[in-house]
């Protein structure tokens, strides 16, 4: 079980019987649903939110709980592409509107404004934080370059060559966020229905017929917001454009708050540079060391996945050496060619769309979801990712046995530092 669920009331996995007939059929109860959900009731409109599983017990209440501003893309990069600046934008909205909801929902979910380090593994990745600290106040963002020789300050660890401090981001408890949004969605009128699959969906008149296992129900309008559990059995178009892969977590025993100081001294979200990155950061009660990462494209096993955590966590602070592991959970998050959300609709099915957070979705997942119920609603415009193309996954990177080799292609990079 994630360390996130101890002692947090996430919506009952048993769920009644949706409605024959809703305005919106939300298939995924995660951040993006929920969003969806809650923006939609409080406009009026009937919504049911269908998940397969339990409402939130996906990625939304199994993540690091770090929430930012920006893609996958660093700044600098994300700049020099069209539109670079207005998607941009739409992600500093999107950490600020998370902000403002949490406070007008009365949300306790251990919100901090701790900003986060993004730490260089490799002398070779070092010049482009340079630039990063630059793009941020090329927009207007605090941020600063750490030299190696003063990481001490952030961080205590010896292991990377300089870092990137941005103060503009923070920290939550994944799993408490999302059972405050599922509350205040269903106060403000939705229906919740975990354990209901979706098994099919096609267009009836001027709606939708969405084929459940616990019956059908007419929808004028549906949301696809799966993430990384989505497939091809639904809406192919969609599952031909993510990767879902496995991520995963472990938390440690409690550690002394000596030893809590000496690895962050300032509470900050941290993660590298490399592409199999890792990230991590204390509990927010200061008490363990949350240390999670993509450990491979490969299949494998929690076992394993929390072998290689604690080695890579090991590594990065040798003071945890002979710290036990009390927890170790994984979840999967869905990549997209161009490492970017998307949003929209299927002009062929008629589902509306959002997912391919690629694993920074934490603020962006609950803003695409809101901002696809307030346009259902004719109130406001979707984010401009709605505007980019949106590729397909290559069939070769869908073949099981050649993900290990991208696997190590990618190793082979974080060992060059590119």
């Amino acid at each position: 079980m994630p360390y996130w669920w101890e002692g947090v009331d996430l919506p009952d996995p048993m769920g009644e019987r949706p409605s024959a007939s809703v305005d919106v059929a939300v298939v995924g109860g995660g951040y993006t649903g929920l969003g969806a959900a809650l923006e939609l009731a409080r406009r009026g409109r009937s919504v049911a939110v269908l998940d397969s599983g339990g409402i939130a017990r996906g990625a939304s209440s199994r993540n690091g709980g770090m929430v930012h501003p920006g893609v996958k893309h660093d700044l600098a990069t994300l700049l020099t592409q069209a539109r670079g600046r207005r998607r941009f934008d739409d992600t500093l909205a999107a950490y600020d509107g998370l902000v403002d909801l949490i406070a007008e929902c009365g949300i306790d979910c251990d919100f901090a404004p701790t900003g986060h380090l993004e730490l260089a593994h490799h002398a070779r990745q070092v010049e482009g934080l340079r630039w990063a600290a630059a793009a941020y106040a090329q927009v207007g963002q605090a941020a600063s370059f750490i030299g190696r020789d003063d990481l001490g300050d952030e961080i205590g660890s010896e292991r990377f060559f300089g870092g990137l401090a941005v103060e503009h981001s923070g920290a939550v408890h994944p799993a408490k966020l999302a059972a405050g949004i599922a509350q205040a969605a269903v106060s403000a009128g939705a229906s919740l229905h975990p354990g209901t699959s979706v098994l099919g969906l096609e267009r009836r008149g001027a709606g939708h017929a969405v084929r459940t296992t616990k019956g059908e129900v007419a929808a004028g309008e549906v949301i696809v917001a799966t993430n990384g559990t989505t497939d091809s059995s639904l809406v192919p178009w969609l599952g031909r454009r993510v990767l879902p892969i496995g991520s995963f977590i472990i938390a440690t025993e409690p550690i002394g708050p000596e030893v809590a100081a000496g690895i962050s001294p300032k509470g900050r979200m941290f993660f590298d540079t490399k592409n199999f990155l890792h990230y991590w950061r204390l509990s927010p009660d200061g008490t363990r060391v949350l240390f999670g990462g993509r450990t491979s494209f490969s299949p494998t096993t929690l076992e394993a996945a929390r072998d290689a955590l604690y080695g890579a966590l090991v590594q990065v602070h040798p003071a945890l050496a002979g710290v036990r592991v009390a927890r170790a959970w994984g979840g999967q998050v869905a990549l997209t060619v161009d490492r970017m959300p998307h949003i929209g609709r299927h002009e062929a099915s008629g589902a509306l769309y959002a997912m391919g957070y690629c694993g920074t979705g934490v603020a962006a997942s609950v803003h695409f979801g809101r901002c696809l119920g307030r346009w259902l609603c004719d109130d406001g415009e979707l984010p401009s990712f709605a505007l980019d193309r949106w590729r397909p996954v290559p069939a070769p990177a869908r073949v099981r046995g050649l993900l290990p080799v991208a696997g190590w292609w990618y190793r082979a990079l974080d060992a060059l530092g590119r």
